[in-house]
């Protein structure tokens, strides 16, 4: 993996764990754990997918339709 892969896609997590602990009121590690075992984590770390390439805001809108249907 590339340094600039790596940086986004650690940026993008960081913006994502902020949100849902904002949105869903959860502590940090729970947000971390929301984050990290959903499918959209899975997306965004594999290159071929360039999600790592979106804006945090269009990433959390497909994180927000996975929470929705009863993940959280």
């Amino acid at each position: 993996m590339s340094e600039n892969f790596q940086y986004l896609k650690e940026g993008l997590v960081a913006d994502l764990v902020a949100r849902v602990m904002s949105d869903y009121n959860l502590d940090l590690e729970k947000a971390l754990d929301v984050v990290y075992s959903s499918e959209i984590f899975l997306k965004l770390s594999d290159p071929a997918t360039a999600l790592y390439k979106e804006g945090p805001v269009y990433v959390y809108s497909y994180l927000k339709d996975e929470l929705g249907k009863g993940r959280l």
